[in-house]
């Protein structure tokens, strides 16, 4: 039974009698032992977790586990995607709402549960979560939660975020809050079900959720063993208190700045399967001690799989908010409480309940980068510039994999090291870093190569810092990635490349800075590269530029959309990927020579760059800067800019007179307020 009206429940639920009994008898100096007691459990639990899964996302770092209280409410979260804690806790208030009482069903202490319904507080289907009631004495007294992102979900492509879904019938397993195990045991039925569900990949489906189910089963130890030492009056007052401690801090902090209107805008330039423009526009107001994140003017929803929920989008807020200004508050659901999201229906950021949602953290990668550019703007207007940062590189450069791998296993995986790896945004004081993670959980790591390797049938030509990838400006964004693949020792793989770009930047600078560059789709057909390698050739190349340029590897060479549908590729063959750049801060002409002479001997921008966009100038072989044609350059250019440039007004009237084509607006609604334009028709 959908319940809709579960998805608004992110504030803490109010407090009771025994909780305020709790909270009043806490002692000097407990709650600050044992919330961060608390913190180190779940901190285990995620170790455990690691190291029983086998998914190459569940080991680079797109996992949670979390501890809520009996009522459902978050209080702590450890390492990896923000989004799947806040969204977890929608589950258990559906558990607590339609099943605690239903003799059918119950909640009872052992009882093991499992989702990954975006209906039901999802994400997306990949996105499998196990839940587990935790009771002291016959009373339910927590949850434990644990959720990794599963690369396969047996829907129409590899991977579970097909590009050509059309509607929620193509995505694959959707499941519900439902009981998986009692008595502390899974049912064999329930797994064989699932794994009969997702057959690309049913020995990872298998373990991957017996390693869920032991991560909350430690926790639900821990928290337990803890009660039985200190008493369940303190447990659940330090968890209320978490609650309170995060709300409070939250309010004094957001008290302290700029009340007022703060605006962003980004946009998509593709469906996944065909281009088009859609808008995702931001305004956050910020007034006393609460912040309204209002999300109208977005285009309306679409018929494709870049489609996402209102949770998903508050679930994505949250990702900047624990990770940014929120910090060094407890990770927990009384942070929301001063918050307001608005996020009109029939959008493509709170589509109808058939839409495909499929590719919701891809579609709000908008969301990821508008917030933080709006945000910053609210910072350092509020005088907090150590914390104002250009966008960082959300280009949601997935690549999915599947087939029967040289061990003769069949598999569907993703490809992390090129996903968790993009270029962090620039800073007020500092340049981004290089390859700084995955965006979605910046404690996301790329895996090691020789260990992919290991376990997939291809190898890789090479893996490293993508020249002129990221933003430019006096402070420029961390570089992003560049990789190539080659399939060996099986007769093809399939590849699938979930990337919401295709010419438009999502990301962008901050103050004057540039947004990153975005990239081809790349593919050699019929290469010679093994033999090449074989023969122990000196021209092979070491980047993709170098390939495509010097195309010192013989075959077709495909140059196409970065966002591809599943597709095989054959023995021998190459498929390409890049990750993108953080957002640059600044004038570029602003920028010190000397640090432009040092992305030069680090290979991360070219020389092109130095000249054309820095303007500056230096002698080739030796690095020295020519100050005085440097000086003349940036002076002439500065010249140059006022010459071009017009006052506003004129401004605004040039650039009200253009538009898109046509074609560039088939999903973006009426230019230029994105209102919708055609009826969506699902089968």
């Amino acid at each position: 039974m959908i319940d809709m009206s579960i998805n608004e429940r992110i504030q803490p639920e109010p407090i009771d009698e025994f909780e305020q009994k709790a909270l009043e008898s806490l002692k000097f100096g407990e709650y600050e032992i044992y919330s961060e007691k608390l913190n180190q459990l779940v901190l285990e639990a995620k170790e455990v977790l690691t190291k029983v899964g086998i998914s190459s996302m569940l080991h680079s770092g797109d996992i949670i586990v979390g501890l809520y209280t009996a009522k459902g409410d978050l209080v702590a979260a450890y390492c990896g995607v923000y989004l799947h804690a806040v969204t977890t806790q929608i589950a258990i208030k559906y558990l607590l709402k339609h099943y605690k009482n239903d003799p059918t069903i119950g909640i009872n202490e052992g009882d093991i549960f499992y989702a990954n319904e975006a209906l039901y507080g999802g994400v997306h289907n990949p996105d499998q979560v196990a839940l587990m009631p935790i009771f002291y004495d016959g009373e339910l007294v927590a949850w434990a939660a644990s959720a990794v992102h599963q690369p396969e979900t047996g829907a129409i492509e590899p991977g579970g975020m097909p590009l050509t879904a059309k509607s929620r019938a193509d995505e694959g397993m959707k499941l519900p809050p439902i009981k998986i195990g009692e008595n502390y045991t899974i049912r064999n039925d329930m797994l064989y079900m699932m794994a009969n569900m997702v057959s690309r990949a049913p020995r990872m489906q298998v373990v991957d959720t017996k390693a869920r189910v032991a991560a909350c089963d430690r926790l639900r130890l821990r928290v337990q063993q803890l009660i039985e030492k200190k008493g369940v009056e303190l447990v659940t007052g330090v968890m209320r208190k978490m609650l309170i401690v995060a709300e409070e801090g939250a309010r004094k902090r957001i008290s302290s700045w700029q009340d007022g209107v703060y605006r962003s805008v980004s946009f998509m330039d593709t469906m996944g399967t065909s281009d088009s423009l859609l808008r995702c526009v931001l305004t956050i107001t910020k007034k006393g001690d609460s912040l309204t994140f209002d999300f109208t003017g977005s285009s309306p929803e679409n018929d494709g799989s870049f489609n996402s929920y209102m949770h998903i989008v508050r679930a994505h807020l949250a990702i900047y908010l624990f990770s940014v200004p929120f910090a060094d508050l407890p990770t927990s659901s009384g942070i929301f409480s001063s918050i307001k999201v608005i996020v009109p229906d029939g959008t493509f950021l709170h589509a109808s309940i058939d839409a495909s949602v499929a590719n919701s953290p891809i579609t709000n990668s908008c969301v990821l980068s508008c917030t933080s550019n709006a945000f910053s703007k609210l910072l350092y207007a509020s005088g907090v510039e150590d914390l104002t940062t250009s966008g960082y590189g959300a280009g949601g450069c997935a690549v999915v994999i599947a087939g029967q791998n040289q061990w003769g296993v069949p598999f569907a995986d993703m490809l992390a090291n090129v996903l968790n790896s993009e270029g962090g945004g620039a800073r007020t004081d500092r340049d981004g870093n290089d390859s700084f993670g995955f965006p979605w959980g910046w404690w996301g790591k790329a895996p090691d190569i020789e260990d992919m390797e290991n376990e997939q049938p291809h190898v890789h030509l090479y893996f490293k810092h993508w020249k002129d990838s990221m933003g430019f400006g006096k402070y420029r964004g961390g570089a992003g990635t560049n990789v190539a693949w080659a399939v060996k020792g099986v007769p093809y793989l399939v590849y699938q490349s979930i990337i919401k770009h295709h010419k438009v930047p999502i990301v962008q600078g901050l103050f004057g800075g540039y947004p990153p560059a975005t990239h081809p789709g790349i593919q050699i057909k019929n290469s010679n590269y093994f033999e090449k390698m074989a023969n122990g050739d000196a021209d092979l190349p070491t980047n993709t530029t170098e390939l495509i340029e010097s195309r010192s590897i013989e075959g077709e060479y495909v140059v196409e959309r970065a966002p591809r549908p599943a597709k095989p590729v054959m023995e021998g063959d190459i498929f390409v990927a890049n990750s993108l750049g953080g957002g640059g801060y600044g004038d570029v002409l602003d920028r010190d020579p000397n640090h432009v002479i040092e992305d030069l001997k680090k290979q991360v921008i070219s020389e092109w760059v130095a000249e054309n966009i820095y303007k500056v100038f230096y002698n080739r072989e030796t690095l020295t800067i020519d100050e005085e044609r440097t000086n003349y350059e940036r002076a002439a250019e500065r010249e140059a800019r006022i010459n071009r440039g017009l006052n506003y007004d004129d401004f605004i009237e040039e650039w009200s007179k253009k538009k898109p084509v046509e074609e560039a607006l088939t999903y973006y609604g009426s230019f230029p307020d994105a209102k919708p334009t055609r009826q969506i028709v699902r089968l």
